[in-house]
């Protein structure tokens, strides 16, 4: 062998010997941090080359397996649950058998700190100059003020995460031209939307029902809406109040989409009510506005500031095309947002409002996120609606051990399930006098004759005998 080819080869080998061995990082979380709800957790070579060595990424949390990939990104979202301290391993098997693994401890709520710690949550829309939303963001990309103090994000979900949607939609009398086409718009909305989401459809009318319940199935909540009609007043106000009750209690992010063409006429609660409940919610609130609703300034004026006081935004309508729009740009939103979660640095007295602020490190990008949030009490006091008329909802409530959402449930709504047995059409409502929901084969009764009506009808929805 010619000495200058030794002389490479040993060079080479040289080299190769001088190779850093791999280490494995987890990227998020990190030690120490504080998360609950749906979290991504990230892992990395370093160098970066050695991932070309990559077989497969195995995570683990609490000593069970929650993902497994093979490829680029290695990441794996996980429903940490409620605030609570959780261990997370990650073993990555290289080619050649090789194995590395890495352990990261995340921070619970101990019962001396139980009365001083609240995780709060912010949902953030991002997009780049040309109004495209804007992926693959990373905790360390975004930084939030709370009162213009730096927050340490202690949690982190990117965009695809697991969503809570509630959808409310107006069958006041006066939508009675619209309601066909908005509830084959409001279907549609609803089969492109994840199946795993949590849903909720909602109506609403002089008063507010759940229809469709989270977890119902595809096809009874479709009849659940071909069978609406429009009829009675407003209860705009009340709609929204119950859509934040709805996805209260839900992990993760959560997103509220109202339908309306009217002003409110028939709420039991005003808006300054309705302004508290979204204040002390941390779901974010869609008005798609049309008819009255979209003419009217005061309304208008009012459900812009309860939009972005939440992170959401106001959309107008004026005909069927502008509908399907509304929904798919709402749908896609939600689908690409980023929930950040942090302990605050310094806690205010309950009923204290704290302005947020959000940033993000993306040339040219804007970020929509809510501009701030009532401190909640466990007593209840400043938070949500004041009185029975409806749901006081609040989020990050202190608990011995642990963080969670509360509810304090209003009085249940009028309303009745089908006596068939092996119907599980949602609750629908009762008309004023206590009859079944006006349906085409049975218009709306009156006193005694509800039950001739419906005797007479073959509506699947009258009262049980």
């Amino acid at each position: 062998m010619r000495p200058a080819l030794c002389v490479a080869v040993l060079f080479a080998v040289v080299a190769v010997a001088a190779q850093p061995a791999p280490k494995l990082e987890i990227v998020s979380p990190l030690e120490q941090e504080y998360v609950s709800g749906m979290v991504k957790i990230e892992a990395r070579l370093v160098p970066l080359a050695a991932e070309r060595e990559i077989l497969s990424v195995s995570f683990f949390a609490g000593g069970t397996s929650v993902c497994k990939v093979t490829q680029r990104p290695f990441t794996c979202m996980w429903n940490a649950g409620p605030l609570a301290a959780h261990t997370i391993r990650v073993v990555v098997d290289l080619n050649g058998g090789g194995r590395l693994v890495k352990t990261i401890h995340t921070r619970g709520v101990d019962s001396g700190e139980s009365t001083g710690v609240s995780a709060v949550k912010v949902t953030a829309t991002v997009k780049d100059g040309e109004g495209r939303f804007v992926s693959g963001l990373a905790p360390a990309d975004f930084t939030v003020f709370e009162a213009e103090a730096r927050q340490v994000i202690t949690g982190f979900a990117a965009e695809k995460a697991e969503v809570n949607v509630a959808l409310a939609l107006d069958t006041s009398g006066s939508m009675n031209q619209a309601l066909p086409s908005v509830k084959v718009q409001a279907k549609e909305f609803l089969r492109l939307l994840p199946p795993a989401w949590p849903t909720a459809v909602l109506v609403f009318d002089n008063s507010v029902f759940v229809i469709a319940p989270p977890g119902m199935p595809a096809e009874d909540r479709a009849r659940s809406i071909d069978m609406l009609k429009a009829w009675g007043g407003t209860a705009l106000y009340n709609a929204v109040v119950r859509s934040l009750k709805e996805v209260a209690m839900g992990e993760g992010r959560k997103a509220v989409v109202v339908f309306t063409d009217g002003d409110d006429r028939n709420s039991t609660v005003g808006a300054t009510e309705v302004r508290k409940a979204i204040e002390s919610s941390d779901a974010v609130v869609y008005f798609v506005a049309s008819g009255e609703a979209a003419r009217s300034a005061p309304t208008m004026r009012l459900v812009e500031e309860l939009a972005e006081i939440s992170g959401g935004r106001v959309l107008r309508v004026q005909k069927d095309d502008d509908v399907a729009k509304a929904f798919t740009e709402v749908r896609e939103e939600i689908r690409n947002q980023y929930l950040l979660t942090y302990v605050p640095a310094r806690l205010a007295p309950p009923g204290t409002w704290r302005p947020l602020s959000v940033k993000v490190d993306c040339r040219g990008c804007r970020v929509r996120a809510r501009t701030g949030y009532t401190v909640q009490g466990e007593s209840g006091r400043g938070r949500g609606m004041p009185n029975a008329k409806g749901p006081t909802l609040a989020f990050g409530i202190r608990h011995s051990g642990s963080v969670k959402p509360s509810v304090r449930a209003a009085p249940a709504s009028v309303a009745f399930r089908s006596s068939h047995p092996s119907s599980r059409r949602a609750l629908l409502p009762l008309s004023p006098d206590g009859c079944g929901p006006t349906t085409s084969t049975c218009p709306r009764p009156s006193g005694r004759s509800c039950r001739r009506c419906c005797r007479g009808s073959a509506a699947a929805s009258c009262p049980p005998r």
